[in-house]
């Protein structure tokens, strides 16, 4: 199974029990009022041969309230144009799909080409979790009830675009081995994440300007979406690593500590270092280059930093033997002949 298959169903396995829906989304009033005004402030810009101007702050992100409704749109267009039952949102066969998506996206707003990349992978996380919100408030409790194959009335009504068709080949993924097997796994792995964040639905992108108007140190935005209303971090876990950056960012302030690259607060905060193609702490807009070009981060050689890290290892290994045979290793270091 692909990798974006594996995502879906991680997703799907919060804290080892089902998470909970976004109900408000299958309730037609509601969901219809926001699609509605959304729609009406498109068309009235679309019928005048304008487009809505969003603005990107230096990390790449929309923001402002242009932004919120860009966000809002991207969602729109994922329900519609990307089907429920696809398995792998990277398959070719969606790359029509996908074009239709970018087209809607740059009829309406003002956004370059350079943001196509995040705005299908937005589109794409819409997707997901659409599917998942389905799954959870009208398949999981019901999998195996012959019921289950007729689409539900409020899919019917809230979302026409979701054909009988598409609603069985979405039941029939559901059902497979393979899927329950991923299902078991994500839950697993699940049960083993600590840091759960507090975002909601606003995700990092807002609570990135809430905080600091889009220019925050990641490390930042993740520790301060770990704590509770109370002030409290969520669990001990989080809290131990709260304290790290907190210790690190006063070595930074000091002139102690100094990030190089990923290397930073966050990364020596958490122990494990930074994968391409994601930004922990950030939204899914931001990527690596411009995140740290806009925090003005140095970045380091890769081969100096891997030479850094060799010497530095030799560094442990030298005080190590020094310590087991009794030298004193700043005396060799001095030059004196008694401990050569």
């Amino acid at each position: 199974m692909s990798k974006d298959q594996q995502k879906e169903v991680s997703t799907q396995a919060q804290v080892g029990k089902p998470r909970r829906t976004n109900s408000s989304r299958f309730n037609a009033d509601e969901e219809g009022k926001r699609r509605a005004t959304l729609l009406k402030r498109v068309h009235v810009v679309r019928t005048r041969g304008e487009r809505i101007q969003v603005s990107f702050d230096a990390k790449g992100q929309p923001i402002g309230k242009e932004g919120d409704e860009l966000q809002s749109w991207i969602g729109v267009l994922a329900r519609e144009h990307i089907p429920i039952w696809i398995a792998d949102f990277r398959s070719a066969d969606l790359e029509p799909r996908k074009e239709r998506v970018w087209l809607e996206v740059v009829t309406s707003f003002t956004v370059d080409e350079s943001h196509k990349k995040q705005v299908l992978k937005s589109c794409g996380e819409s997707a997901k979790c659409f599917r998942y919100d389905l799954y959870q408030a009208f398949v999981r409790d019901h999998i195996d009830d012959e019921s289950v194959w007729q689409r539900p009335a409020k899919v019917v009504n809230n979302y026409p675009t979701i054909s009988q068709d598409d609603w069985e080949r979405f039941i029939i993924y559901r059902r497979t081995g393979d899927f329950k097997r991923l299902s078991d796994q994500g839950i697993e792995r699940r049960k083993k994440s600590k840091y759960g964040s507090t975002t909601g639905r606003d995700g990092y992108r807002k609570r990135d300007q809430e905080i600091t108007g889009s220019y925050a140190d990641r490390h930042v935005i993740w520790r301060d979406t770990r704590i509770k209303p109370d002030g409290e971090y969520k669990n001990p876990s989080i809290k131990i690593i709260g304290d790290q950056i907190d210790e690190l960012t006063q070595q930074d302030t000091q002139g102690s500590f100094e990030s190089v690259g990923t290397e930073d607060i966050l990364t020596k905060s958490l122990g494990n270092p930074e994968h391409s193609g994601r930004l922990r702490g950030q939204s899914k807009f931001v990527k690596q280059a411009q995140y740290y070009n806009a925090m003005h981060v140095p970045r380091e050689n890769p081969e100096v930093s891997f030479m850094k890290r060799q010497l530095a290892a030799l560094e442990r290994t030298v005080q190590e033997l020094c310590a087991k045979h009794g030298i004193n290793l700043e005396t060799i270091r001095g030059g004196s002949p008694r401990n050569c």
